[in-house]
């Protein structure tokens, strides 16, 4: 087998078709990578491959068309099938060869991520989860073309055959898709052509599926075992010129076939988990700890209605439904085309959902879990020069949250009691971004807005009351309805800002029944609990209790992020006010209100203060709860990634005990966002012009002159 191999090998390095396959592919690829990597930064190299996939599929057929072809054009086949070498080692020589010169173009490409490496942060593991995909797909088409090579003696048909093969693979799912959009028979017949899909949906996208592996190996298998077939035909009839053994080969190819058949079969039918590894950044198709945690927790049927048709399911979300229906036995996930059934949805509520929906039934309660719900977005605002403001020009989606919007769901039509949260606005408060949002959404808290302006009171199914960082201060008659809603036992999370305007006396005034006094000006860290040598971005000390859980550590090995704090003071110890600072200053700190951050010399205000604390406050008709935090920064999305999400951790630790629960139940979204690759002009032009000019060129000019000099001596 060696030797078929180095004398296979040789031969398209001998002449100008190995280079040329080279060149064209890695011309293409370093093109594509260009475009995506270096110029418009995309860390991922998925975006190469699959633009450069059907100029692979081109070149396969002009790689894999004289590998039998010539020898049956030539007649040398015959010397080849009699010489001492098996015809199936013969067949892996050749083979071989074919995916050494393939595996050569994947080995320069496995430089490509490296060199975005120099210039920004980039997810090894998929980039090269995708590379050897594609290592797969490929050589599964090398396969293809081999065998089709063996069945004609000229190389154009092969090359044909080939092509019309490949392409039509590649064009299978849409076939299929305009057969039927929720499949039948004939579409699971005609999946199995579908070379493609197995590769664009997993391998792509960064995620090993056993499956997928399994039907190109078996593809490669069933290709050269036909090649061998029909090699080993022609001399049973030369030698024989009987049907005896053919028949007998055919039995035996009928049998492969079907064992292939039932294999995949079996495979297929094994729990995602077995046979799946996801070795995406975010975990993107594999559910989370705190899912998994909580789905074991069901002691309720729940059955999740996926409205979508076959052809148009969002991979994604298929994967987080497929996953919850494995890993918990009171779920039970049942797939509902909106084109075989339109109004399904009639049943559960009046507003037709979006293709791709989800509605979750648990008895008499159900809830919609809108399609739009299952990924963050991002407004994208540009600079009107002509207004001088800005105007929405497009949406970025930002995030994954299907798997924490549906265990929401599973939590609200499993629960007893729903929990309302009244935010209050009217006087410039901060608005919480779509991340910290859709946490408080995921923990089934509704959130309102309103303004006092246009309520006579607080109303009275509100559970707590979010007071978030207003840069006005209060009237007396907004004032007097705050604090009539928490003397009834009300709970409120209030969040002081720094504001031009001066200190918001009416607004600092409800905190003083639980013994926290707001200091004027900014706190200013003198101690070592600072970021960047700057005084004014602050490092809190975290205290060990219930809000800090998860983050508290003995060697503080983990940050709170609070720039442009006040600071807060404690009162005398009052007999009815229970109060507990979580997050401080050190002794060293003071609080300044000069724009050059020195010390007030008339009346200076001297650390420690208090930045977040807990206080429960007992009035006649209940008792009432306050969490106070003295930096809106604390909520800003920069400032938690900062700390790694800490400050949204601590946030939701103190919504949970306000809102009376003891365990949070919080999945976290899974970001898609990324720090995009930043390559000078003077880089990318070198590596451009090495990817896309030396390599392929030189490639190029070295089979030419191999050529030329074997044609002219």
């Amino acid at each position: 087998m060696y030797a078929v191999y180095k004398k296979e090998l040789a031969s398209y390095f001998r002449s100008m078709i190995g280079w040329l396959f080279l060149a064209v592919n890695l011309f293409f690829a370093g093109w594509n990578f260009r475009y995506y990597g270096m110029m418009a930064g995309y860390p991922y190299m998925s975006y190469v491959l699959s633009a450069i996939l059907m100029i692979f599929l081109l070149c396969v057929p002009i790689l894999t068309m004289r590998v039998f072809s010539e020898e049956a054009r030539t007649r040398t086949d015959q010397l080849l099938y009699t010489s001492p070498v098996s015809v199936w080692k013969i067949i892996l020589g050749k083979y071989m060869a074919l995916v050494t010169i393939f595996s050569i173009m994947l080995l320069i490409l496995c430089f490509y991520p490296l060199v975005l490496r120099i210039y920004g942060s980039v997810p090894l593991g998929e980039n090269y989860v995708a590379i050897f995909s594609f290592w797969v797909f490929g050589i599964t088409c090398i396969a293809i073309g081999v065998f089709l090579s063996v069945l004609t003696e000229s190389q154009i048909i092969a090359a044909v055959l080939t092509f019309f093969t490949l392409l039509l693979g590649a064009m299978m799912q849409g076939i299929c898709n305009l057969i039927s959009a929720n499949g039948n028979v004939i579409t699971d017949i005609l999946q199995v052509f579908n070379i493609t899909s197995y590769f664009m949906n997993y391998g792509l996208n960064g995620m090993i599926f056993l499956p997928s592996l399994l039907y190109y190996v078996s593809v490669i298998f069933l290709c050269l075992f036909l090649t061998g077939f029909v090699i080993l035909k022609r001399r049973w009839r030369v030698a024989t010129h009987g049907i005896g053994k053919a028949v007998g080969s055919i039995s035996g190819v009928v049998i492969m076939i079907l064992v292939i058949i039932a294999v995949n079969i079996g495979v297929g039918m094994l729990p995602g988990e077995f046979i799946t590894l996801d070795i995406t950044y975010n975990r993107l198709y594999s559910l989370l700890p705190e899912t998994k945690a909580y789905l074991e927790t069901l002691d309720q049927p729940v059955t999740m209605y996926y409205l979508a048709d076959q052809s148009a399911m969002d991979e994604t979300l298929h994967f987080t439904l497929t996953a919850m229906d494995e890993n918990s036995d009171q779920i039970t996930v049942i797939n509902v085309s909106p084109t075989e059934n339109p109004y399904f949805y009639a049943s559960y509520t009046d507003t037709m959902p979006m293709d791709n929906s989800v509605i979750v039934v648990c008895g008499d309660k159900y809830k919609v879990v809108e399609y739009n719900e299952c990924y963050q977005s991002e407004i994208l605002r540009q600079v009107n020069y002509m207004t001088g403001e800005y105007e929405v020009v497009g949406y970025e989606v930002t995030g994954y949250d299907g798997e924490g919007s549906l265990a929401a769901a599973i939590d609200y039509v499993t629960g007893e009691a729903d929990a309302k949260i009244y935010c209050i606005a009217g006087h410039d408060e901060l608005e919480l971004d779509t991340a910290l949002s859709s946490l408080i959404t995921n923990a089934n808290y509704e959130m309102e807005t309103i303004n006092l302006l246009t309520y006579d009171a607080i109303p009275e199914d509100a559970s707590c009351l979010f007071l978030i960082a207003p840069l006005q201060d209060y009237n007396e008659d907004e004032l007097t309805k705050i604090e009539a809603y928490l003397q009834k036992g009300g709970n409120a999370m209030i969040v002081v800002a720094f504001s031009d305007s001066g200190e918001l006396t009416n607004y600092y005034q409800l905190l003083q029944p639980y013994g926290l006094t707001v200091c004027p000006g900014l706190v200013m860290e003198e101690g070592s609990s600072y970021y960047n040598g700057q005084q004014y971005l602050l490092l809190p000390d975290i205290k060990d209790t219930a809000f800090t859980e998860d983050i508290y550590s003995v060697y503080r090995t983990k940050y709170i992020y609070m720039p442009y704090a006040k600071g807060m003071k404690a009162e005398e110890t009052l007999s009815d006010v229970s109060l507990l600072a979580f997050l401080t200053t050190t002794e060293y700190a003071y609080s300044t209100s000069s724009y050059n951050m020195e010390v007030d010399e008339s009346a200076p205000v001297m650390g420690p203060f208090i930045l977040g604390a807990y206080a429960s406050k007992v009035y006649p008709d209940g008792i009432s709860e306050i969490v106070a935090f003295s930096s809106e920064y604390l909520l800003w999305p920069d400032m938690n990634d900062a700390v790694g999400g800490n400050n949204y951790n601590v946030f939701m630790n103190a919504v949970n005990t306000l809102m009376g629960e003891e365990e949070a139940r919080i999945i976290p979204p899974k970001p898609f966002t990324y720090d995009p690759i930043l390559i000078n002009s003077t880089a990318r032009s070198i590596f451009s012009v090495l990817l896309i000019g030396i390599i392929p060129g030189g490639l190029v000019l070295t089979g030419f002159n191999i050529w030329f000099l074997r044609r002219k001596y």
